[in-house]
C-alpha cells in the first residue's frame, strides 16, 4: 500500500472515487494503484503530485527517517 498517498487522500478528505475521477479512471482501478497491486501512469502520478501540493517523492518514496519511524 502507498501509505504516503493514502495519507495525503485523507489529509484532503477525499474519497477514493474523488481522486479517480480527477484522473480519469474508474474507482476500481485507482484502488487497485493506491494499494500497490497495479501502477500509476507517470502522467498520473504528476496529476496526483498537482492535486495533492506536494512532489512526486513525497508520495511515492519514503525517505529513511520515515520508514524508521513506521517500524517503531
Amino acid at each position: 500500500m502507498n501509505h504516503q498517498l493514502y495519507i495525503a487522500r485523507r489529509e484532503k478528505r477525499m474519497k477514493q472515487a474523488d481522486v479517480a475521477k480527477l484522473l480519469h479512471i474508474n474507482k476500481q482501478t485507482y484502488h487497485l494503484k493506491e494499494t500497490g497491486k497495479l501502477e500509476f501512469k507517470i502522467s498520473e502520478a504528476k496529476r496526483l503530485a498537482r492535486i495533492f501540493g506536494c512532489s512526486l517523492n513525497d508520495l511515492f518514496w519514503e525517505d529513511e527517517t520515515n520508514a524508521r519511524i513506521r517500524n517503531v
